[in-house]
């Protein structure tokens, strides 16, 4: 994964009104902690930041005001009914050194399993690994179209590049083909077939 570069600028706005007004500007509130030092606010481009997301870039030489850092995008959150960033979180890091990230697994192919009445389940698609930031892969892909029923493909079985190292357990069932469960549904229970019988009157 490539390093790339961003502007940011530091950032003084904390209150909620504050933090309010940047983004109607177009900026985005976010913090860059890590490496034993004090964390630091900052802002930056919203628009700037969602065009990096859709490439799927992660480590940045973040420009804070002619000071230059490596970071890590750590996490973004996101405003549930805008899909709008309203905050992103860096962690400082070391080019040189192995850091643990969350890669998501895709899934290639169309598994045998399925034209035997086979239903595919998605367990956990996606797997923590330890390698360099520029070592991280940006998409994973296995094929899966050899998978059978009551087959599991299990993150040991993918197969990381040169650097890559897994963190998630090896016996983590990534996904797996499930025969489909048939329902049978119980008979609607009968009525009896006559009424019970009013009580008879005697006779006068």
């Amino acid at each position: 994964m490539k390093v790339v570069p961003m502007k940011a600028e530091r950032r003084s706005a904390l209150g909620r009104n504050q933090v309010a007004q940047l983004r109607k500007e177009g900026w985005l509130p976010a913090v860059v902690y890590g490496e034993g030092r004090e964390p630091v606010s900052i802002s930056i481009s919203e628009w700037e930041l969602e065009q990096h997301v859709k490439q799927h870039h992660k480590v940045f030489h973040l420009d804070i005001g002619g000071t230059v850092e490596s970071a890590f995008l750590q996490e973004i959150s996101w405003q549930a009914t805008t899909d709008r960033p309203l905050h992103a979180d860096f962690k400082r890091i070391d080019l040189t050194k192995a850091i643990e990230a969350d890669l998501e697994v895709t899934a290639v192919g169309y598994p045998m399993g399925l034209s035997k009445g086979g239903v595919l389940s998605k367990d956990h698609m996606v797997i923590r690994i330890s390698c360099l930031p520029t070592a991280i892969p940006e998409s994973l892909e296995h094929d899966i179209s050899g998978l059978d029923l009551d087959q599991t493909l299990t993150a040991g079985d993918l197969v990381l590049p040169e650097g890559v190292t897994l963190v998630t357990p090896a016996h983590t069932s990534i996904c797996h083909v499930a025969p489909a469960k048939v329902v049978v549904e119980a008979p609607a229970a009968t009525e009896d077939a006559a009424a019970p019988a009013a009580d008879a009157k005697p006779a006068s």
